[in-house]
């Protein structure tokens, strides 16, 4: 069924993804008081000597980049999956505010558009007018967060926050600079820092703690360690990242490109009044 293929898609990708980011959004501890950095204080700092960051430690590049895309506030991005059974997606993320990050994504689900909008702690699953007919002539669904595919959509959300990214991988990884590379002809400096998966599920305290459970469990499948790629052009902005975990390696890698920062198109949570019934939600992706 679509809909059971959507819910665990959505949760592989968006877990995977979304490591990094839900690591910086609290604080726990595992193994050996595992802490999860401060990705505000981090982002915030005077990056002073950080100008030439790029060209020297990678954990002062990452601190830099972090600040300056806080600074950008949104933009448009992309997710690339490894393959179809994996829907990306493309659209605009706003993450101005920590504790609301926002996505306006439209994902190609076997043909079908489908649109994800995540509003804070709020997830809805849409279309165009060819959906109206499931929906009674709406044309969005509010998923709860407390089912597995709102859940999945909620950290999608808060992946796309790009300075709880960098500043996590640059306070708790091992940061390391691979090179220089040519990205979509843009000159960018790509950075690489590991990171033990059971780090990054110690402070996902936004999440249950069955939650938690889950995502371990997802994560280690991957691998116990996960592996990010970033790149940053000569302003240090993240032009784009990667994931992929210790087991399946590049071939199973996760891609999330940003552009046009701070130009980010604004949206809403859709209206009341164009909000179809949950239990209209399989005709819609059916």
């Amino acid at each position: 069924m679509r809909a059971v293929r959507l819910a665990s898609t959505a949760v592989t990708a968006a877990v995977l993804l979304a490591a990094l980011t839900a690591c910086g959004s609290g604080s726990g501890k595992s193994g050996d008081d595992a802490k999860s950095p401060d990705t505000k204080s981090a982002a915030t700092k005077d990056p002073g000597s950080l100008a030439a960051a790029l060209t020297g430690d990678p954990k002062a590049a990452l601190a830099a980049a972090a600040l300056v895309m806080q600074k950008a506030g949104n933009g448009k991005v992309a997710m690339i999956t490894p393959d179809s059974s994996q829907p990306g997606g493309a659209g605009t993320a706003d993450w101005k505010d920590p504790g609301k990050a926002s996505v306006d994504l439209t994902s190609d689900m076997e043909g079908k558009k489908l649109k994800v909008r995540v509003i804070g702690t709020d997830a809805y699953v849409g279309g165009d007018d060819t959906a109206a007919p499931a929906l009674g002539g709406k044309h969005w669904v509010k998923v709860p967060a407390s089912e597995e595919m709102g859940s999945a959509f909620l950290v999608m959300g808060q992946m796309m926050n790009p300075v709880a990214q960098l500043t996590v991988a640059g306070q708790s990884g091992k940061p390391s600079k691979v090179g220089e590379e040519t990205v979509d002809g843009v000159r960018t400096t790509h950075l690489r820092a590991v990171e033990d998966t059971s780090v990054l599920v110690a402070g996902m305290t936004s999440l249950s703690a069955e939650q938690r459970q889950s995502v371990q469990k997802t994560l280690e499948e991957d691998g116990k360690t996960l592996t990010i790629d970033f790149w940053l052009n000569d302003k240090q902005e993240l032009v784009k990242y990667r994931e992929y975990g210790d087991t399946n390696g590049e071939s199973k890698a996760v891609t999330v490109t940003y552009s046009d920062l701070g130009k980010g198109a604004k949206f809403e949570a859709p209206a009341a009044g164009d909000l179809g019934s949950p239990a209209d939600l399989l005709k819609l992706l059916g």
